[in-house]
């Protein structure tokens, strides 16, 4: 199953996250609708009693440990971002249904956190000591992250106000 975004399978892998995430949403009591395809802002459209909510997913196949987004031409990574009522779920796929993860984390976090991580990899040396580009596009983190561990399937955190 190496290299599946490679042979053409990440938008495979992108959906089954979004799929995932849906039925957790309705599982829950919420009114959860899919985005059009490549919408700029979101992917969900969530409604639970008169709170309307716009979710994030971004998704990893159980054979890498990153999570990987591409910074736009101005450096930022998410269109429209606010700090309320704009969420992201990682999903972090699994071969067993029981062995899914869902992080819900509030979008302008997970900025930060990608803001914060490359900052300090272009700060680092690269191979050979080289400077690294602050031009760029790729922004990851690792699902080892510790700062991960309160957002597991903390699905409540869409519906608390600030």
């Amino acid at each position: 199953m190496k290299g599946r975004i490679k042979a053409g399978e990440g938008t495979l892998i992108g959906n089954s996250g979004e799929y995932y995430v849906m039925g957790e949403l309705l599982k829950r009591g919420v009114m959860a609708a899919l985005a059009p395809r490549n919408a700029p802002s979101f992917d969900i459209l969530a409604t639970k009693q008169d709170q309307t909510i716009r979710i994030r997913v971004k998704t990893k196949s159980h054979d890498y440990d990153i999570w990987q987004w591409s910074a736009k031409k101005d450096g930022t990574i998410f269109r429209n971002l606010t700090k309320s009522g704009d969420f992201t779920v990682l999903v972090g796929l699994a071969m067993d249904n029981k062995d899914l993860k869902f992080y819900v984390i509030p979008t302008h976090i997970v900025n930060e956190w990608l803001i914060s991580d490359f900052d300090r990899w272009v700060r680092t040396p690269g191979k050979h000591g080289r400077p690294r580009s602050p031009t760029n596009p790729k922004r990851t983190f690792s699902e080892d992250r510790k700062e991960l561990n309160p957002y597991l399937d903390n699905w409540d955190i869409l519906w608390e106000t600030d």
